[in-house]
């Protein structure tokens, strides 16, 4: 499923954009202080209600890192339709959730995806880079034995360093037809998105 991932938005505009261009899932980072596109979840939860009461087809994706079982309720409460949980998932999370999960690898977790791939709770992966939201690229070497086409009834985002100009190049590296980025598509100031940049990146996915 060519599926795309706008992540790291942070305004109204960016989520109207996103979802112009086609986008399937927008990420909004939250319960993470340590990245720059982190939103409070009060503030989060603003977007996430503009979504649905514009009646837009956008998915919305909370992003956040080793979470509590508490903050996935929290996530939930605001609206969110998925949870992407980068880092650890405790047994907690998957007993109580009740929000599709996107279980995020790096390449320092990658041995990890056995313990997910036919969890009934996940509902997609993503495999990005070793600094998640880095903008940098990994191995995809890294990817050929999980043998990721055979789950069908889950989507998979390649991340890491994707942008308009390489995600087609790299889709077909790794066999993929699912991608994710966030700065891959920021603005030369590195201050929020770029409107021409998402637009193009969700055309060369769904090419």
């Amino acid at each position: 499923m060519n599926i795309v991932k706008i992540c790291g938005l942070k305004t109204i505009q960016e989520i109207k954009w996103t979802t112009e261009a086609g986008a399937d899932l927008g990420g909004i980072v939250v319960l993470y202080p340590k990245s720059k596109r982190n939103l409070e979840i009060t503030e989060a939860e603003k977007l996430v209600s503009f979504v649905k009461e514009e009646g837009l087809s956008l998915k919305t994706v909370a992003v956040t890192v080793s979470p509590e079982a508490r903050d996935v309720f929290d996530i939930k409460e605001a609206g969110f339709d998925y949870v992407q949980i980068h880092g650890q998932l405790s047994g907690g999370v998957l007993e109580k959730a009740e929000l599709p999960i996107i279980k995020a690898f790096n390449v320092s977790d990658i041995k990890d995806f056995d313990k997910y791939k036919d969890n009934p709770k996940i509902a997609g992966f993503v495999f990005d880079a070793g600094i998640p939201g880095s903008g940098t690229a990994f191995d995809y070497e890294l990817l050929k034995d999980l043998k990721l086409s055979d789950y069908t009834d889950k989507f998979v985002l390649l991340a890491g360093g994707l942008n308009p100009g390489n995600v087609s190049e790299a889709l077909s590296a790794t066999g993929l037809s699912g991608a994710d980025t966030s700065s891959g598509v920021e603005n030369e100031e590195k201050t929020g998105k770029s409107r021409e940049k998402i637009f193009s990146f969700v055309k060369a996915v769904k090419a």
